[in-house]
């Protein structure tokens, strides 16, 4: 990313309406404090257990934080470099049903629950749409991973597949300069955030589908939704072509 910028880690908290007594936020300092008591389940003993945690990120989100915080903090500088030529990946990580889709792609209720990818689209179409000095070009890929196989969820064959064994598995090749590349997945372009968004619509669907042949919940797969960027000024032969990946890892237990 440009300016020097790497890894950076934001914490959001899911909306409950019986908060944990265990942790507190510090939003200046963007940490969060957890103070576990100690088991006397077993009478008095010995107990050098740790009960202190405190961990430190670039941005903690509170329960109140909307979808359009997440969104402006997170993933709108993203889609900003990609769009001068560097590669970026978002990633949700954390435990089944902590809202980790529901930050990346959504929820169906409201126009407000957009999530990051949505939103990533409106935002990188409107500013394609407004730059005259180049020709954008964008394409979709929508990669499930599951047991180490990919699958490619925007592939046709969904439609008469009765098993996820019936699809082709995405293969990752690795070239002689050491660069990996994905054999077997799509890349589709879309011409309006519109065509995206039908894109997505169209891998969450065969994602849900493929549930009950693969996986009992889509929580033990990983999804990646990559959004391609290719921009070339008028008159010129070079292309600069960059990418955003959004990902929805599996839940994580631990």
């Amino acid at each position: 990313m440009p300016g020097g910028e790497g890894i950076k880690i934001f914490a959001r908290i899911r909306p409950t309406k019986r908060p944990s007594r265990f942790f507190d936020i510090d939003p200046d300092s963007h940490t969060m404090n957890f103070n576990i008591p100690k088991d006397t389940a077993n009478g008095i003993l010995v107990n050098n257990a740790r009960t202190n945690y405190r961990f430190k990120f670039d941005g903690v989100f509170g329960m109140d934080a909307t979808q359009e915080d997440v969104f402006n903090v997170v993933a709108k500088s993203s889609v900003d470099s990609v769009l001068e030529g560097y590669n970026s990946t978002i990633f949700a990580y954390g435990q089944t049903g902590s809202g980790k889709t529901f930050t990346i792609t959504g929820g169906a209720a409201r126009y407000s629950d957009r999530g990051v990818i949505p939103r990533v689209l409106t935002y990188l179409y409107e500013k394609c749409k407004k730059d005259n000095t180049a020709q954008y070009s964008i394409y979709i890929s929508f990669l499930e991973i599951y047991n180490e196989n990919g699958f490619d969820l925007l592939d046709d064959a969904h439609e008469n597949a009765t098993d996820m064994n019936d699809l082709q598995k995405v293969a990752i090749m690795e070239d002689d300069s050491g660069n990996m590349h994905l054999n077997g997945l799509s890349m589709n372009l879309a011409s309006s955030p519109d065509e995206a968004m039908n894109l997505l619509f169209v891998g969450d669907t065969n994602r849900v589908m493929s549930e009950t042949s693969m996986n009992k919940t889509s929580s033990r797969s990983h999804c990646i939704f990559t959004i391609s960027v290719e921009s070339r000024k008028p008159g010129s032969d070079i292309i600069k072509r960059s990418k955003l990946n959004l990902v929805d890892l599996a839940g994580s237990e631990r």
